[in-house]
């Protein structure tokens, strides 16, 4: 966990629930995922459950929610460079690789996906424009989203069609596409 509660049973208990769900996502949809079974294994009750989340998918939003704050600590450290910032996106990631497909299964309000090309746009805009000064700043929006779309066209292809596929290879395919289709940034 990323953002950790400042009560330590509050903490405990949420620490559980997400390992117990993500070790059902590793055989099964969110759809398919029942809170007896989570609760069942993590060694909670369903009324303590029912006290954090509605429903699974309340818990996997929580975990993006979590996630999002893990990936924004990390990212505050990057320079603004699209090499640095593609590697370590990649690796976060194949850290959080079961949740992350879940998270592309399950699209919808408030999603992680999108709350990260948001965050990514927020952070790292200004500097491309500064960093391509011979591009009007549509040129450089639509550089950026022609990147980021690549960067999630890519985790997807990787994590369902490709999950055999190690981190490292992933990222130099990632590196290879970025060098051929924009200046250093």
């Amino acid at each position: 966990m990323y953002v950790e509660p400042k009560d330590s049973r509050q903490r405990c208990t949420k620490e559980r629930l997400f390992a117990s769900f993500e070790r059902a996502l590793q055989s099964k949809a969110v759809s398919d995922i029942t809170v007896s079974e989570v609760c069942s294994d993590a060694g909670i009750s369903r009324k303590t459950f029912y006290k954090y989340y509605s429903d699974p998918f309340a818990l996997l939003l929580a975990m993006q929610d979590d996630l999002f704050a893990g990936l924004g600590q990390r990212l505050t450290k990057l320079p603004p460079d699209v090499y640095v910032i593609s590697s370590d996106i990649i690796d976060f990631v194949a850290e959080h690789r079961v949740v992350a497909k879940a998270v592309f299964e399950n699209r919808g309000e408030g999603n992680l996906i999108d709350r990260v090309l948001a965050y990514l746009h927020a952070t790292y805009h200004e500097s491309w424009e500064q960093a391509n000064p011979d591009m009007s700043e549509q040129a450089v929006e639509f550089l950026f989203h022609y990147v980021t779309s690549g960067w999630v066209g890519i985790v997807r292809l990787w994590l369902f069609q490709h999950p055999d596929l190690d981190v490292g290879e992933v990222k130099a395919h990632a590196e290879s596409l970025l060098k051929l289709s924009t200046p250093r940034a």
